[in-house]
This record gives structure tokens, C-alpha cells and sequence, in this order.
């Protein structure tokens, strides 16, 4: 078989550009650190770095967003925190001002004390995060949670935000709740729960809350918001004058049959009545209506009753019962809230640290497929060098052979 001139040097050019190419990708390969220089050294493997590579960005944005959702529970944590030493205060302050020693001038002492402390709470409620929004404002976070309209009616303190709340997606299958709204937080907290004598037929009779909780239980289980009239109950003296039952106006239900002494205190879930009567005598009383108070106004109602010089005894130990029972449910609203957000941050801390160990084996997993072997590509490296200096040397003796040459 002939060769031609031609092709043994298009042959012999051929096997050097090849030879300098390999050299030159082994040479990009050791500079760069990666195996795969193009997507068509290995199709299959490109696809699987691309598709690691996107679970890394997706691994690297949760983390941020975990980052993100960290700073705003600790500072809603920490304006919890406050809120809750500055009332703990206020009630110690209210025990203090219970005391029969208190004269109105010490009362209005504390009242000083306490209209700080409803300021501070105030303030507090009313927190922006490091970006400028109201903390406690659901969306809409350019505008204060909460405001004081002295002109109200009803509670001057109130909240003017909305419920919205901001989830942060922490893995494909996380998301949690950022913020809570000052409504659920604050607003949404009842006030002390109440019954009201509005009739009788006996001679004398009163009503006092002798056990807020026991009353609570049955406020919760009885209120009926819809029919009025099933709020309405009555004590009627037996013809014997030795037994008290008290039915439910609305329903007719007997809710029980109890001793009686004229005179002499008995208790009903929680109210004591005591009346003066005879036999067939009644006694009509109603559950009040729940209301709900926040932080600010509670103390706010207290600092009220303290300041004002002239109220009577029993009018000031109402108020100041309302207003331990309302700080307490409202320690016990606070109480929840920040253990939810301390609950939420267990949970991001944990769902971050498995986020690094999936991080740390998607790069391995990449790094396998993606990462030059450097000592097998050292030994490429010699191997291609040896191989193009062969190639150089025989394509310059074989393109040197002529007739000529020979005979020269």
C-alpha cells in the first residue's frame, strides 16, 4: 500500500495536535482542579454536578432564611422578656398596694410607679425589628401595633395591626412562623372573668368572687354568647329555709341543691353568697360578658384606681383584684407566646445543623464525580508529555526520508 506525502504529514500533524490537546485538558484539569472541563468528557456526570450543585444553592438559601428567622425570634424573645420582668413588677406592686396600711398618698406613689411601668409596656408592645417594622403589627408593619385614644369609650389601648404572619422555609419540607401578631400576643387576652347580682327578693344579700378559678371553669363552660337569658341564673330559698337551689333562668336546668343559713356564706362555682332571707325568697344573677384587655390597659385601669383619692375600700380591692388577675392572664398569654418562640428556635437550630451535614455530604457526593484525582492525573501529565515528545520525534525523522536524502 502506498503513502503519500501528504498523508504522512497530515498523519504525523494530527497525532501531535492530538497529543498537545490531551496535554493541554490533563494541564487545565491540574490548574483547575476539576475533572470535568466540558459537558461532553461525561455527559451523565455533568448532569449529576449540575443537578448537586442546585441542591447546594437551595441548601444555601435555607440557611440564610434560617439566619433570617433566628435574629427575629431573638429580638420578638427578648421584647417578650422585657415585657414580662416590667409586669412582674407592676404585680409586685400591686400585692404592696393591697396592704391595709397603704394610705392614699402611698397609693398614689405606686400609681406613679405603675404609670411608668404601663409606658414602658407600651413602648415595648409597640418594638420594631432591626429593618424598621413594628415587630408585633402582622403586615402591616409600617404602622405602630398598638395606639392610645384617649377619647375612647372602651379600652384606650388597642390593637390596630392585622393577624398576617411571616413563614421562612428552612428545608423542602420546614417552614415556620417568624412573627406573632400582637393580637394573639397581647390583645386576645381576657380580662378577669365576673358575675353580677341583678335582683332579689330577701331582706339582704351579696356576692363576692371567693375562688377566680373555680369561676373561670364555669364562665368558660356556661357563657352562652348567643342566648342572653341562658347567662341568668336563680337562688330561691326552699319552704324549709335550710337549702338553697340554684337553676339556670334560661334553660330551667337544676344545677344543685345547697344547705343554707341565713346569714351565713355559701358557695357557688366559686361565688360566695351570703343572704339574709326567708323561706321562698330569691336571689337573681347574671355572668358577665368577657372582655378582653391588653397589658397596657390593665395597668393602665390600676393606675386609674390608685390616683384617685376618693375611692371606696371595696371599690379599690375590685380594682386591684381585676388587675392582678388581668396581669396574671396576661403573663400566662405572654407565657405561651415565648414558649413557642423558643420552641421555633430549637427547631431552626436543629433543621440547621442538618442542613450542614447535607451540605457537607452534596459536596462530597459532587466532588467524587466533578473533582480531578490529581495523582492519577500527575501521572497522565507524564504519561502525554512522553507521548507528544515520541510523536514530535517521529514525525521529524519520518517527514526527513526522500530519495534525495538518501542519496545524499
Amino acid at each position: 500500500m502506498r503513502i503519500s506525502t501528504s498523508q504522512l504529514f497530515d498523519r504525523g500533524i494530527n497525532n501531535i495536535l492530538n497529543g498537545q490537546g490531551e496535554l493541554s485538558d490533563t494541564q487545565q484539569r491540574l490548574s483547575s482542579g476539576k475533572k470535568l472541563l466540558r459537558p461532553s468528557d461525561d455527559p451523565v456526570g455533568a448532569s449529576k454536578v449540575i443537578r448537586l450543585t442546585e441542591e447546594l444553592d437551595q441548601i444555601t438559601q435555607f440557611q440564610r432564611n434560617n439566619e433570617l428567622l433566628t435574629g427575629s425570634l431573638k429580638e420578638q424573645e427578648a421584647v417578650m422578656r422585657n415585657i414580662n420582668e416590667a409586669v412582674t413588677k407592676a404585680r409586685t406592686l400591686a400585692i404592696q398596694a393591697g396592704s391595709g396600711a397603704m394610705t392614699p398618698e402611698s397609693r398614689a406613689a405606686i400609681g406613679v410607679e405603675i404609670a411608668e411601668i404601663r409606658d414602658q409596656v407600651f413602648d415595648l408592645m409597640n418594638s420594631k425589628n432591626a429593618a424598621g417594622e413594628y415587630i408585633f403589627a402582622g403586615y402591616q408593619s409600617k404602622s405602630p401595633a398598638f395606639v392610645y385614644d384617649p377619647s375612647a369609650t372602651g379600652n384606650k389601648y388597642y390593637f390596630q395591626g392585622d393577624e398576617g404572619t411571616t413563614n421562612y422555609q428552612l428545608s423542602p419540607s420546614v417552614q415556620i412562623q417568624g412573627n406573632d401578631s400582637g393580637k394573639s400576643v397581647f390583645e386576645d387576652v381576657f380580662a378577669r372573668f365576673k358575675a353580677s347580682v341583678t335582683a332579689t327578693t330577701a331582706a339582704d344579700a351579696s356576692m363576692r368572687i371567693s375562688e377566680q378559678n373555680d369561676l373561670d371553669r364555669f364562665h368558660k363552660q356556661n357563657y352562652d354568647a348567643v342566648t342572653p337569658a341562658n347567662n341568668d341564673y336563680q337562688i330561691q330559698v326552699n319552704p324549709a329555709g335550710d337549702q338553697v337551689t340554684v337553676t339556670n333562668v334560661g334553660t330551667g336546668a337544676n344545677l344543685g341543691t345547697f344547705n343554707f343559713t341565713s346569714g351565713q356564706p355559701f358557695t357557688f362555682n366559686g361565688l360566695q353568697f351570703t343572704i339574709d332571707g326567708a323561706p321562698g325568697d330569691t336571689l337573681d344573677f347574671s355572668l358577665n360578658p368577657p372582655e378582653k384587655k391588653n397589658l397596657a390597659q390593665t395597668l393602665d385601669d390600676f393606675f386609674v384606681a390608685l390616683d384617685d383619692p376618693d375611692i371606696p375600700q371595696q371599690d379599690f380591692l375590685v380594682a386591684l383584684d381585676d388587675a392582678i388577675i388581668g396581669m396574671d392572664n396576661g403573663l400566662n398569654a405572654l407565657g405561651a407566646a415565648t414558649s413557642g418562640v423558643g420552641g421555633r428556635l430549637n427547631v431552626s437550630s436543629a433543621v440547621y445543623e442538618s442542613n450542614l451535614d447535607l451540605e457537607i455530604a452534596t459536596k462530597e457526593a459532587r466532588s467524587v464525580v466533578q473533582d480531578v484525582d490529581y495523582a492519577k492525573a500527575v501521572s497522565d501529565l507524564s504519561r502525554q508529555e512522553t507521548a507528544l515528545q515520541a510523536a514530535q520525534a517521529t514525525f521529524s525523522r519520518v517527514t526527513s526520508l526522500s530519495l534525495f536524502d538518501y542519496v545524499r
